[in-house]
């Protein structure tokens, strides 16, 4: 590529991109695509980006163009574990499976879950884990929470519980290693993949035969779901991961009490 060019895309993308909102001017259910029509863009372009896309012929992306060719894409991007999909309050939890804390900070959200009503608020889980069998493990249970109503949440205690005790059992034998895959994420040779092993505790379990599919439908979705993580972390100002953000206000510390207060 010529610098004539490379100096014209550079220009072009500055062009392209503004800003990103400011996360003080963030609230509930700005993210929510079954309440709202369009959602917030990150790499919404400027007005002279405007111009130069309407000079190609071309268009401004979105986040809902980009994953309209996934059927589910709705619920892979705002998947509700608990509540009414259109309840007005909304508890948006950011997980990282990678962080040993996230598994207590889920332990506060299912806390906080049996003091809801499923008509006032809703729970929804994204995660962008620093370990890759992060994504499996979220689009399962993206999966679950459309497959299987009712059973999200304690999918997720399982998961990030039973993440944990594998790296303890590593740590303690001095294997310790990165889950990259289902099969580093086993403490040893004889047992299940994390998710694998969940698939028969369902009810009703997944069939042996449509085991396969599942996993590849659950990848598929963990993807999706850990770009609009990003998204959102970034929306609303989030510095780390796990956190979790109740109707637009991140919270400083997380507690079962803390989110239903916050509620309220």
């Amino acid at each position: 590529m010529s610098k004539l060019a490379v100096n014209t895309c550079a220009c072009a993308l500055g062009l392209l991109l503004a800003a990103a909102p400011c996360c003080l001017a963030a609230s509930a259910n700005d993210y929510n695509p079954y309440m709202r029509e369009s959602l917030p863009n990150l790499r919404q372009p400027t007005a002279q980006g405007r111009q130069f896309l309407k000079s190609l012929g071309a268009h401004e992306t979105s986040l809902e163009n980009e994953a309209a060719h996934r059927a589910d894409w709705r619920s892979e991007v705002y998947p509700v574990v608990f509540g009414d999909r259109t309840a007005p309050g909304e508890v948006l939890v950011l997980l990282d499976f990678s962080r040993p804390e996230s598994e207590q900070v889920w332990k506060a959200v299912a806390g906080a879950a049996r003091q809801m009503r499923p008509a006032a608020a809703k729970i929804v889980v994204l995660a962008n884990s620093a370990e890759h069998f992060g994504t499996d493990l979220t689009g399962f249970g993206i999966w679950i929470a459309a497959q299987r109503p009712g059973q999200a949440v304690d999918y997720f205690s399982y998961a990030l519980h039973r993440w944990n005790e594998v790296k303890a059992a590593q740590r303690s034998r001095s294997c310790l290693r990165k889950f990259s895959n289902e099969y580093d994420a086993v403490a040893t040779d004889r047992d299940m993949p994390i998710h694998y092993a969940y698939m028969g505790r369902l009810k009703p379990p997944v069939p042996a035969a449509e085991e396969l599919a599942v996993a590849r439908y659950a990848y598929g979705a963990g993807s999706v779901n850990q770009y609009q993580a990003t998204q959102i972390a970034r929306y609303y100002g989030v510095e780390g991961l796990p956190a979790v953000i109740v109707n637009g206000r991140v919270l400083e510390r997380v507690s079962a009490d803390a989110i239903v207060q916050a509620l309220r």
